[in-house]
């Protein structure tokens, strides 16, 4: 087989197959576990796609979806007819939602929309809180879409997307989603601000250059902009911006006509704005830096933001344990020696542990936990979407898996005192409760059993009570959800609420003397440390941060240990008790409320349907008197479900004689993912450079492949093809056809992790067997 012919047809097997599982390069994969069944039901403005697992929740996804359309709908002035009902997918769990096949998704991913076909999914990870804030968010960029998109060749539309900037539709997506909390994005801002770290706008456009850390940052920068559009240019300011792109292809054009600045003046203006808000802010509220608290036990290892979370201490207080990004995703679990200085990795981007728990997607949580001789540590992470516990022995660094199996999500390990259980928040059927694993067994027993979300459990020293926090919606307050502390009696299984101030409470822990209980609580702007002591019931307010407050510990000599957001990064705190504040918490935060979902009317429809339809028909041709006709298009379809995919380019020629083919199919159901291609190239009076003779030329190939993910990291390549070579040259008599038959079979594996577009660690490697035998007519060997 000649060299051309063969690399022509490896050429066209890595051109047709799938990626990235198929490419011919590398790149990590995507594992399917699940074949999803899904059903459906219409409301007035959607259908809502569930399968068994996630219908329990259907019923409140579909509420929220009414309420939330309502609202936006009447804010932007857009709406759409029953019969152009917007396609949602309603996942059970992030795990699931990672599998799906409709759109790839990656971790630290809520939810997706996509322009094709107006397809839109999230997750639920058990609170309410969390669907409405995500589902709202996805449902303003299918509003955005609606405008932008919708319409006369589409393709063209989907296009022009690429225009768009990411601050004004993420921001947007932020802005339309008021009223649950706004908390994170006005700690992030006011930190950005308050420390000359807000990026520009017009550096905004996309978010592929940011720094780690960066895209939350620029998600809560554009909704800060946008407020302050319409705070200054008048309410609605945000809709006829999004109106005006219709007609538009550039950010300053629309800044024009809205305020007379372009979009340099508008956002020097708005950076000017939120510098000052903030000094405002930390002058009124008497705001510190992290340092006045105490001392930074972690530092940055370079220029880029990082986030050091979740400390735990050894008894003897001489060993911090923490979660690091400081070397990317996934997160690291690192030790410290408080007395030398040095550090080490304990769980570092180990192939057995594909991701681990930061907490709640972008709530930092308590995550780790310390047996009470400190020589166990607990951390909870994921391999093939199940969620597992690795068990790490401090002294020798060896770590054991314990697995507690069906569970759809399990997090936030606390160990009982005796060392023997663990404690951690489970979800089972939608709905996420505290659970007792024995650690040598794994057998699991039900702690709390309710319809809130419960989590991030905590033992008193007498492994008497669990302390921990649970959801619950208040119809009537400033705040619709809310997240109060309670207390579990483990001998009797009740439990009962504790008195908590307005806001999100998280990450309760227990004082060495169980009098009291430390936790970070959220709302009103501020996320910071607070105490409530047990017998008088009264909380009080320990920090009041430029940035944010998160995990806060105590540590055995009696100091408090918290993570601090400053300056773009997050890192450990550790300072006397007697360093902080002890301020009486303020009442609800003021402010635009949201009123609960009623119960939107849903009409079920049966198993789902799932019909073929273009994705992108992207023509192009034209005519010259010397050139003759040139015509190229590229056409991509699926169906609903994404199950089954194709795509085609043809680009011909007249005056030059040339036609060029690509076809692709692309099967994604199963954990195999399949594909069948073919390609070609004809070529009229194409030089022979050898000669300097003219031929024509003929090339085709057709292609089977499978790929089979066995982790993230390692896979099995197969491909199966034919290639023919077929030459007339006017010089010669002899018509040379080369036929090939093609097989492939490779080993990949791609364990490379990094930060900020540099890889900094684990490698690459492709192992396999190629042959072109002569079988079925092949005339060119090789091997």
């Amino acid at each position: 087989m000649s060299p051309g012919l063969w690399a022509y047809g490896l050429a066209a097997a890595a051109l047709l197959a799938p990626p990235p599982a198929f490419s011919q390069g590398f790149g990590q994969n995507q594992v399917r576990l699940k074949t999803f069944e899904w059903s459906a039901a219409d409301t007035d403005h959607f259908r809502v796609h569930s399968y068994p697992t996630s219908e329990p929740t259907a019923p409140a996804a579909a509420d929220i979806l009414e309420r939330s359309y309502a609202r936006i709908s009447t804010a932007m002035g857009v709406s759409w007819e029953a019969k152009e009902r917007k396609p949602f997918f309603l996942y059970a769990t992030v795990h699931d939602m990672q599998q799906s096949n409709i759109v790839a998704v990656g971790d630290g991913t809520g939810g997706v929309t996509e322009a094709f076909k107006d397809r839109f999914m999230a997750y639920h990870d058990g609170s309410r809180q969390w669907l409405d804030t995500v589902l709202t968010h996805e449902l303003t960029h299918v509003f955005q879409y609606h405008v932008l998109v919708s319409g006369w060749w589409r393709s063209g539309r989907i296009l022009k997307t690429i225009v768009y900037p990411l601050w004004m539709m993420e921001g947007m997506a932020e802005f339309f989603s008021w009223g649950f909390d706004d908390t994170p994005g006005e700690s992030l801002v006011r930190d950005a601000a308050s420390s000359g770290g807000l990026i520009p706008l017009w550096k905004l456009e996309h978010f592929s250059h940011l720094k780690p850390h960066q895209v939350r940052l620029a998600y809560e920068s554009g909704e800060k902009a946008l407020e302050f559009l319409e705070r200054e240019y008048g309410v609605g300011s945000v809709a006829k911006m999004l109106k005006l792109f219709e007609s538009r292809f550039e950010t300053s054009a629309v800044l024009l006509d809205l305020t007379g600045l372009d979009v340099f003046a508008f956002d020097k203006k708005w950076r000017e704005y939120e510098s000052e808000r903030a000094r405002r802010t930390a002058r009124l509220e008497g705001l510190r830096e992290p340092e006045s608290y105490g001392v930074a036990l972690t530092t940055s290892s370079g220029a880029l933001p990082e986030q050091n979370s979740s400390p735990v201490f050894t008894p003897d207080g001489a060993t911090l344990a923490w979660l690091s990004t400081r070397d990317g995703y996934p997160p690291q679990v690192m030790a410290k020696d408080l007395r030398t200085g040095k550090v080490r990795a304990l769980l570092a981007h180990d192939r057995a542990v594909e991701a681990v728990h930061l907490g709640h997607f972008a709530n930092l949580s308590r995550v780790l936990a310390l047996s009470k001789d400190g020589k166990t540590l607990a951390a909870g992470g994921t391999k093939n979407h199940r969620d597992a516990f690795w068990l790490i022995d401090l002294a020798s660094g060896r770590k054991r898996r314990l697995d507690v199996p069906g569970f759809e999500t399990a997090s936030q390990p606390a160990f009982h005192p005796d060392g023997r259980s663990l404690a951690f928040s489970g979800m089972k059927d939608g709905s996420t409760d505290l659970w007792l694993a024995d650690v040598s067994s794994g057998a699991v027993r039900r702690l709390t059993d309710d319809a809130q979300d419960d989590q991030t459990p905590a033992f008193s020293p007498d492994g008497r009570w669990l302390v921990y926090t649970s959801e619950s919606e208040e119809a009537d307050s400033p705040m619709l959800y809310r997240r109060r502390l309670r207390r579990l009696e483990l001998a009797t299984g009740a439990a009962e609420d504790l008195p908590t101030p307005p806001g999100l409470a998280r990450d309760p822990v227990f004082s060495p003397d169980g009098a009291k209980v430390l936790y970070a609580l959220e709302g009103g702007g501020f996320h910071e440390a607070y105490e409530l002591d047990l017998a008088s019931g009264r909380s009080v307010r320990l920090t009041r941060s430029m940035g944010a407050s998160y995990s806060p510990v105590y540590a055995p000599d009696g100091d408090v240990a918290f993570a601090a957001l400053r300056r773009g990064s997050v890192h450990i705190h550790k300072g006397p008790r007697s360093g902080f504040g002890a301020d009486v918490p303020v009442g609800a935060p003021s402010g635009p409320s949201v009123a609960p979902a009623g119960a939107a009317a849903r009409a079920p429809i049966g198993r789902a349907r799932s019909p073929f339809s273009t994705d992108l028909f992207l023509p192009a041709f034209f005519y010259s008197s010397n050139g003759g006709l040139f015509w190229t298009s590229y056409y991509q379809g699926s169906d609903l479900l994404g199950d089954h995919s194709v795509g085609g380019l043809v680009s011909y020629a007249s005056g030059q004689g040339f036609l060029d083919y690509q076809t692709q199919y692309e099967f994604r159901r199963w954990r195999t993912a399949l594909g069948a291609g073919a390609a070609g190239r004809l070529r009229r009076d194409s030089l022979d450079t050898s000669s300097g003779f003219t031929q024509d030329e003929s090339s085709h190939a057709q292609f089977l492949t499978a790929a089979y993910p066995f982790d993230r990291f390692d896979r099995l390549e197969a491909v199966a093809g034919s290639v023919s070579e077929s030459y007339d040259a006017s010089f010669a008599l002899a018509k040379p056809r080369r036929e090939a038959r093609i097989v492939s079979a490779q080993l990949v594996r791609d364990t490379v992790r990094g930060r900020y577009l540099v890889a900094t660690g684990g490698g690459r490697m492709r192992a396999g067997y190629s042959a072109a035998p002569r079988v079925l007519g092949g005339n060119s060997v090789r091997e």
